[in-house]
């Protein structure tokens, strides 16, 4: 099958943009894709169908350009519904490039036009590729009919008779037609983000082995498959054929964004409008109104921040969506200034404390991955009817505070924790906080840097023991003697004295800032 050969078909409408000289190259197969360089998963002649979703700036244009100029494909095929029309950067570098450029009107699915292309070439094969192509159309024919990615991933896995799992980065089953435990989800998870290069095997409990491929671009927030066996093993056809459920799947992915982004018009509407200086109680109701949201209803607030995080992905709203999306699918999520708001639509309020779990578990699942990343949310508790949103905002942030000065790359508080010393810390300003650690820990800290000693550590496990010394001498491993010579020095550096109970509660608080 010739590129012209599907051009020419009236029924699909397609108009060819770039590469009018090459529409006679031959279609080996189709493969979908939505990352921004895909030459890894071509090998040639493929025709290349793309929603354009990887393209954020001009510049992207030319790394795709070349990208798939450089993998040798038949043509591309965009589809026009993101931007309305092919953007003309991409034009000009299909054509800088040598590419074939078809554009696909927003009215042909991509399905269509796979299942035109599968059952044409299935035509022009044996009996024995033929069977191929056929397993292949039935995955096309999944998503055609409506069976969503349950159906896509079970059709897949009964075809080959390789058991396999659609899954987050977060540790959510999307899809499954292989058993997996919460310890199997967690290891998967952790191996997907910090592999060198995927796919890549993950040996699970039992020496069960599990092969994982990326479903579109490989980041914080995304979606794997996680298949039983090792896929040097397997059979040619369900190596290839993986690759092909990957881009279905991708496709999918690409549809539950859209909806998403239908959801992030409310929030870009009604979060400012809660946060704005001058509110307007009946415009915030009626908006909510026009969003099918009750306002008297129970809502929940989670305010994100970021540090070293950066791309072309907003991946505090992506997080959000992901968690919080299918359980609660009226969220409403939008970018305020450095912070990402949501407010979710919880029904009731026994049903805040989901939010809490769903993004600790998620935190503690993406923790290992963060690298220098990190992710700081603070979580309110259920806040009743339309008025209280602008206080659950502010208490959101405020917990976010808290969690400011946790250890982690992750790092989670939620309201239930405003009992806490902790959250009376974080309401300080930060010159002040350092301004009081400085002046209160600062000779123990210039200590124990110029004497490589470990009077800072000793201190902590002497408080957090309440001063029993035979308590901390036994956890840090020395004689009580020693301990006494350290803490008589800790009490000649800060001024200072541990029999106080006030200059405990300096220090402490000291420690706890650090």
């Amino acid at each position: 099958m010739r590129v012209r050969d599907l051009v020419d078909k009236p029924e699909l409408g397609l108009t060819v943009l770039a590469g009018e000289e090459s529409l006679d190259r031959p279609i080996r197969w189709v493969y979908t894709t939505d990352l921004l360089d895909p030459g890894r998963y071509l090998s040639g002649g493929e025709l290349v169908l793309t929603g354009l979703i990887w393209r954020r700036s001009p510049e992207d244009s030319e790394t795709f350009a070349a990208a798939v100029a450089a993998a040798d494909v038949a043509a591309v095929a965009a589809g026009d519904a993101v931007y309305g029309e092919i953007p003309a950067d991409l034009i000009e570098a299909c054509r800088r490039h040598g590419v074939t450029l078809i554009e696909v009107p927003i009215a042909i699915s991509f399905a269509t036009v796979t299942e035109d292309v599968s059952r044409r070439l299935a035509e022009e094969s044996g009996s024995g590729i033929a069977g191929v192509l056929s397993k292949r159309r039935r995955l096309v024919n999944a998503i055609a009919e409506g069976a969503g990615l349950g159906g896509l991933v079970r059709v897949w896995s009964q075809d080959n008779e390789i058991p396999c799992a659609l899954l987050s980065t977060s540790g959510r089953q999307v899809a499954a037609a292989a058993t997996l435990d919460e310890s199997d989800v967690d290891k998967l998870v952790r191996t997907f983000l910090t592999a060198q290069q995927v796919p890549t095997v993950v040996r699970l409990a039992g020496d069960r082995r599990m092969s994982v491929f990326p479903v579109g671009a490989r980041g914080l927030v995304g979606w794997f498959l996680a298949c039983e066996g090792v896929h040097d093993q397997w059979p040619r056809e369900a190596r290839e054929s993986v690759l092909e459920l990957a881009s279905l799947a991708g496709v999918e992915r690409s549809r539950t964004e859209e909806g998403a982004r239908a959801r992030h018009r409310f929030g870009d509407q009604i979060i400012p409008l809660v946060t704005a200086a001058v509110r307007d109680p009946a415009e915030l109701a009626a908006r909510l109104r026009a969003a099918d949201l009750e306002p008297e209803g129970a809502f929940v607030a989670v305010v994100v921040s970021t540090e070293g995080v950066t791309g072309p992905v907003d991946v505090p709203r992506a997080l959000l969506d992901e968690l919080l999306g299918p359980v609660f699918p009226s969220l409403m999520v939008a970018r305020v200034g450095a912070e990402t708001i949501a407010l979710i639509p919880v029904g009731a309020p026994a049903n805040a404390h989901a939010v809490a779990d769903l993004v600790r578990q998620a935190g503690e699942r993406m923790e290992r991955a963060m690298g220098r990343r990190r992710l700081v949310i603070g979580i309110s508790g259920p806040a009743l009817g339309s008025a209280a949103l602008r206080g659950a905002i502010d208490e959101a942030r405020h917990v976010r505070g808290l969690a400011e000065l946790r250890h982690s790359r992750v790092a989670v508080a939620t309201a239930d924790e405003v009992d806490s010393h902790m959250l009376l810390i974080a309401s300080v300003p930060d010159d002040v906080r350092q301004t009081f650690q400085d002046r209160v820990l600062g000779p123990v800290l210039s200590y124990d840097s110029s004497h490589n000693s470990e009077l800072v550590s000793t201190l902590r496990t002497f408080l957090e023991c309440s001063g029993s010394w035979q308590r901390t001498a036994e956890l840090l491993h020395v004689h009580v003697n020693t301990l006494r010579y350290r803490m008589q020095r800790v009490e000649e550096l800060t001024g200072r004295s541990l029999s106080s109970l006030e200059d405990r509660v300096d220090l402490f608080l000291a420690l706890r800032i650090r």
